[in-house]
């Protein structure tokens, strides 16, 4: 069986992935406490896995309500907004393709 179109180029819209390969959501439950923020863990954690085509973050709460797990990271608060950045930026410079879940 022939695999190369697995690890080709893939155009996802606008978005050129270096392969066909997602990685998909896993709740990890590593957040900083308190406030669900993203931390330097996560960032290690997403950036080891930036061979993926493209990441698919953990479940993130997109409000204090939206909770379904103890210590997921957030997206609604300015801190947890700033806590993704060195995620994203880490995986962006491996290189790799990062996409969030909520």
């Amino acid at each position: 069986m022939n695999y190369e179109r697995l690890f080709s180029l893939y155009h996802m819209g606008n978005i050129a992935l270096k392969n066909r390969f997602v990685m998909a959501p896993m709740t990890r439950s590593r957040s900083t406490q308190p406030g669900d923020i993203p931390n330097e863990l996560m960032a290690t954690y997403y950036s080891q896995r930036a061979a993926a085509g493209l990441i698919i973050t953990e479940a993130t709460q997109v409000s204090l309500q939206g909770m379904g797990y103890a210590k997921t990271p957030g997206i609604y608060s300015k801190d947890q907004v700033e806590g993704w950045k060195p995620i994203t930026d880490a995986v962006h410079a491996a290189p790799g393709t990062i996409g969030l879940t909520g």
